[in-house]
């Protein structure tokens, strides 16, 4: 956690993590670092949770169970319907250029 003074006129420290007793340096802080580490912890989570976007048949980090494969299946309804939209009016205009309309 750090370091806690036990004298501060003869530079006496006790060090927590190391749980030693010892003199302290002139100029020499010591830093804790661990809530630098949960936060890249939570970076790295989340940057793996996009890379595995990446991939259709994978899941999100909070996914509900069992929901493997769902952005495939979802990619797959998405592009029918652009498909069939598309098609149907290329045919539309094919049809009104062919003398169909009025």
């Amino acid at each position: 956690m750090g370091v806690i003074v036990l004298n501060e006129e003869l530079g006496i420290v006790f060090d927590t993590d190391s749980m030693k007793v010892g003199e302290a340096k002139p100029g020499f802080y010591k830093i804790n670092l661990s809530p630098i580490e949960e936060q890249i912890n939570v970076l790295e989570t989340a940057v793996e949770d996009l890379f595995n976007c990446l991939d259709p048949t994978t899941s999100f980090a909070m996914a509900q169970p069992n929901r493997e494969g769902a952005l495939s299946r979802a990619g797959f309804i998405t592009m029918f319907w652009v498909g069939l939209i598309f098609g149907l009016l290329f045919i539309a205009i094919m049809l009104f250029g062919m003398g169909g309309g009025v």
